[in-house]
C-alpha cells in the first residue's frame, strides 16, 4: 500500500544535515483489491444496503486518514461528515437538527482526545445514540476497555480496510437498540 525511499545528506563532520522522504500511496488498488478479495458480491450488497444513507461523522486529525476513511464510508453507501478535531464534532453535535447515526472517532487527536469527545456526547445525548466506532492505532488491551466503559460501540485499529468497517457497521447497526 506504501512505497518509501528516504535520503540523508550529511555535511564535512558526517552529521545529518538534511533528509528525504518520499511515500508513494497506491489507495486506489488497494481498496479495490480490499473490496473484491473478501466475501462475496452478495455479502457485500448487503454491507451496502445496510449502511446506504446513514449519516456518518468522521473525526480525524490527520488529512490523509481522513481523506481515505470518507472514501470508504463513501463507498459503503454512507453520507460521510468529516471534520478535524474533537470540538468540531462536539459543535456539530450541538446543532439540533444534526442527525448523524454514528461517529466514527479517532481517539488520539491534538487539543482533545477522543476518549473525552466521546464521553461529552454521552453525557449531553443518548446512552445508545449515535454509535460510536473509535480507531486507533494502539493495541493495547486496556484501549479496549476504556472505550467499551465510556460508551464506544465498537473499536477498529488503523489502518482500517473496507472489510472490517463494513464488518462493524453491519454488526453495530444488527446490536443498536431503536431512536
Amino acid at each position: 500500500m506504501i512505497q518509501e525511499n528516504v535520503w540523508i545528506s550529511t555535511n564535512s563532520l558526517d552529521f545529518a544535515q538534511s533528509m528525504t522522504l518520499l511515500l508513494r500511496f497506491q489507495i486506489q488498488s488497494y481498496i479495490q483489491r480490499t473490496m473484491y478479495s473478501h466475501g462475496t458480491s452478495g455479502e457485500q450488497s448487503n454491507y451496502y444496503s445496510r449502511s446506504r444513507g446513514l449519516r456518518v461523522l468522521l473525526v480525524d486529525d490527520d488529512e490523509i486518514n481522513r481523506m481515505v476513511t470518507k472514501k470508504m464510508l463513501e463507498k459503503l453507501g454512507c453520507e460521510v461528515t468529516a471534520v478535524s478535531t474533537g470540538f468540531e464534532c462536539l459543535s456539530a453535535f450541538s446543532h439540533a437538527e444534526n442527525s448523524f447515526r454514528v461517529v466514527v472517532l479517532d481517539l488520539h487527536m491534538p487539543e482533545i482526545y477522543g476518549f473525552e469527545v466521546a464521553t461529552r456526547i454521552r453525557k449531553f445525548r443518548s446512552c445508545n445514540w449515535p454509535l460510536i466506532i473509535a480507531l486507533t492505532a494502539s493495541t493495547e488491551d486496556n484501549v479496549q476497555k476504556r472505550c467499551v466503559q465510556i460508551g464506544m460501540n465498537a473499536v477498529l485499529q488503523k489502518p482500517v480496510l473496507l472489510q472490517a468497517m463494513a464488518a462493524e457497521l453491519q454488526r453495530i447497526l444488527h446490536r443498536a437498540k431503536p431512536l
